[in-house]
């Protein structure tokens, strides 16, 4: 089975009877489950069965991937692969930054999911972030090299804004040389016309 021949989707109440015997046979406590049905992303087989069903809880920027239940474990790699390819598009469109699990397969460590002690966990945790053991942790935004990042550029852009300030102050500066230049020029202009003007006065008066 090639994972192109799988499509991953939300579950609607119509997979409630398929859930439940993934549930059952997975050994999970179906019965409460059942009451977050919105959460689980599953793969459709063949007659109203399913293949695969996975949770996958949102609180803010963290998501907690659970409840992880195979029809087939021969194929359950291909299965998980459809499930991930999922759950990374609805993850990135909903702006999570991290993805937490207890699941323990070796195909999510091979995704990128990280062993995490709670012990390490960020100063905002989501409340489903227990004190045990086992956690694995998929950073699909790092919030330290984001703040890094936005620190960078707003240092950029501040150096930038520098830059203009001082341009638009040497421009303004070399426009009041000129404009005082030019009003120079033009009184010290004025004042041999007026000059000139009053001189012939006292010429013509003179000759009179």
């Amino acid at each position: 089975m090639e994972t192109s021949d799988l499509t991953a989707r939300r579950a609607t109440l119509e997979d409630i009877p398929a859930l439940k015997g993934l549930w059952l046979n997975a050994g999970l406590p179906w019965d409460q489950l059942e009451s977050f049905i919105g959460e689980f992303i599953v793969i459709p087989g063949a007659d109203q069965q399913l293949l695969a069903a996975i949770g996958l809880m949102i609180e803010f920027n963290d998501a907690l991937l659970h409840s992880e239940a195979l029809a087939m474990e021969t194929e359950a790699d291909n299965l998980r692969a459809s499930l991930w390819q999922r759950i990374q598009i609805m993850t990135r469109n909903q702006g999570i930054h991290r993805i937490w699990t207890q699941e323990d397969a070796d195909y999510w460590r091979t995704c990128g999911f990280i062993a995490t002690s709670v012990h390490e966990k960020p100063a905002e945790s989501p409340s489903f972030l227990q004190s045990s053991d086992g956690w694995s942790l998929f950073k699909l935004l790092d919030t330290d090299r984001a703040k890094a990042f936005a620190e960078k550029q707003m240092g950029i852009w501040q150096a930038s804004r520098s830059e203009e300030n001082a341009a638009l102050q040497r421009k303004i500066r070399n426009f009041r040389t000129i404009a005082f230049l030019i009003f120079s020029v033009a009184l010290l202009l004025s004042s041999i016309f007026l000059w000139a003007v009053i001189k012939t006065n006292i010429l013509g008066r003179l000759l009179r």
